[in-house]
């Protein structure tokens, strides 16, 4: 092989990995960012997604490249080869659920889980030359009294295309449920999702890519034309789902026909518009209201209730919600936090099914995550209300 030709199996490989890679690092540090526990799930599912794809091409490039270092590594590449499609599934069925719960069940994963179990024990039983002896080969070699072996070693781009043909009829069953259902007379209308299609149409072109040079010569393969148009494929998937994913541009939802905007919601982690009691306030927000919120649904008794919560409740952003706390309240979002549940410790202990119950039985209760974090959010109160104490003083002062 030239060396011309070398650099060109080199970069054709590589390319999905560099993609997956820079993906991979934006998708994660986003995580910072996620406005809802839905929304975390949906990015870490596409990390997975991004992992196991980009691992598929590296383990081509050391294929190609590195024989001996494939070897102790077959398994990693067949779980690499037939996982990318499952995942891929799956951010489809998350994006399509109309606010209902995900419901994705590990069977899915049980059938790559054996095939790996079943290769990583067969190896064991088969020298590390003959392995290695298969791979040198590039498939075309089979050696005595390990031929079943050797079929089965190198059945993986096979079954990444059989995994791949069957997960995206899956997807493509999903999808048309989805505009079935939303399109019902009557009870849904729906956006433009024509970045979904497209994303599906280059996955099932990148499918078909794969699968023309699965069938050619194995001495073939990499050099085809195919192989990049796969590569380039995948590396543009990569691009377009992680950019709609951390830019939050889910085009499928579904909206309610002859609802107003006032009683339309948008769940920022599934991009699903769902009918709500609530209002819009165009990035207002109003004390009775804010105070009402708390009043009768209680966040402050989740220990771990964060700004982030409260976006999707009001409509705002959190810089918003905290410089209307800080401004109205004159103390921070945890501050007020625990305020209200100061004073729902408080109405427990006034309770008379909770009289000689300790202090130390009931702050759980009332949304402290200890007895620690009760000591020094009631000294902060105190120390809050000494100086709100000391301002009005001043203000009265002629």
């Amino acid at each position: 092989m030239d060396i011309l030709a070398t650099y060109k199996i080199g970069i054709t490989v590589l390319i999905p990995v560099f993609s997956a890679l820079t993906c991979g690092v934006l998708v994660l540090l986003s995580l910072s960012d996620c406005l809802t526990r839905e929304e975390k799930n949906l990015k870490n599912i596409l990390l997975f997604y991004l992992s196991f794809s980009g691992l598929g091409w590296w383990m081509t490039f050391c294929y190609e490249f590195f024989p001996v270092f494939f070897t102790g590594l077959n398994v990693v590449c067949l779980l690499s080869f037939v996982m990318p499609s499952i995942f891929f599934y799956r951010i489809l069925r998350y994006l399509t659920r109309p606010g209902r719960p995900e419901q994705f069940s590990v069977l899915h994963y049980f059938l790559p889980g054996v095939l790996a179990a079943v290769l990583l024990v067969w190896s064991l039983f088969v020298p590390v030359e003959v392995q290695t002896e298969i791979v040198k080969g590039k498939a075309q070699v089979f050696p005595l009294g390990y031929e079943s072996y050797a079929y089965f070693f190198t059945s993986k781009p096979f079954l990444r295309v059989i995994f791949g043909v069957s997960y995206y009829v899956l997807t493509i069953a999903v999808l048309l449920r989805y505009y079935k259902r939303i399109n019902r007379k009557g009870t849904f209308g729906r956006s433009s999702s024509g970045w979904v299609i497209f994303l599906v149409g280059i996955s099932i072109a990148s499918l078909l890519s794969s699968l023309l040079p699965t069938f050619m010569p194995r001495m073939k393969i990499l050099h085809s034309f195919w192989t990049l148009v796969a590569s380039c494929a995948i590396a543009f998937q990569h691009l377009l789902l992680s950019y709609h994913v951390i830019r939050r541009k889910y085009s499928l939802y579904v909206i309610r026909e002859n609802e107003s905007a006032e009683k339309q919601t948008v769940q920022p982690a599934t991009g699903m518009r769902i009918k709500s009691r609530r209002r819009h306030h165009n990035g207002k927000l109003v004390r009775s209201r804010f105070e009402s919120y708390f009043r009768e649904k209680k966040p402050y008794l989740d220990s771990s209730c964060k700004i982030a919560d409260l976006v999707e409740v009001f409509d705002v952003n959190r810089s918003v919600i905290s410089a209307f706390i800080n401004k109205t309240y004159g103390m921070n979002f945890n501050c007020y936090l625990n305020h209200w549940r100061i004073k729902e410790l408080d109405r427990l202990r006034s309770l008379p099914s909770n009289h000689g119950k300790s202090v130390g039985a009931l702050i759980e209760r009332a949304g402290f995550d200890n007895y620690r974090t009760y000591l020094r959010a009631a000294a902060t109160g105190r120390e809050i209300a000494v100086r709100k104490g000391t301002d009005k003083e001043k203000g009265e002062r002629p």
